[in-house]
């Protein structure tokens, strides 16, 4: 409606001079055919003069929502990611290992990063630390991707 307001304002226009509006239909897409698969130039024409079969591409994007086993995937390998990675930036901060959201954390890191434990062993723990982890992290998030693009339809 404001659309049409503006455009009447826009050419000096009221709404009495237009003529009536034809009621909106949807519109029809052609079905794509072997005729329409050719250059525009050689489809027929359809239904009057000037008129030619313009064949529809599919969309790169649907439109529709994605899978949700796919989403789940993919929320937790972030969550896993999310997980390593605050366990490093707390540890590299010297936050209280006593206190009980930094202790939560640091225990569900060290269970993320059970099959990366001893990749690189180190002299330094904390160094030890930040490479195993920031390995799983690594990790974890490229296998979530993988999977959830693998489950997506």
């Amino acid at each position: 409606m404001a659309l049409q307001i503006g455009r009447y304002i826009g050419r000096g226009r009221t709404a009495a001079h237009e003529p009536p509006a034809e009621p909106r239909r949807r519109r029809a897409w052609p079905r794509r055919t072997a005729a329409a698969a050719a250059p525009a130039a050689a489809a027929p024409a359809a239904e009057g003069p000037g008129k030619t079969v313009v064949a529809r591409r599919p969309r790169r994007w649907p439109r529709s929502r994605r899978n949700p086993v796919s989403s789940l995937i993919l929320a937790a390998g972030w969550a896993a990611a999310f997980i390593l990675a605050l366990g490093i930036v707390l540890t590299w901060g010297g936050a209280n290992p006593g206190n009980d959201l930094v202790h939560a954390v640091l225990s569900t890191g060290r269970w993320l990063a059970t099959p990366f434990h001893d990749m690189f062993p180190r002299s330094d723990p904390k160094e030890q630390l930040y490479i195993n982890w920031g390995i799983a992290c690594a990790v974890y998030y490229f296998l979530a991707r993988v999977l959830s693009w693998t489950t997506r339809s």
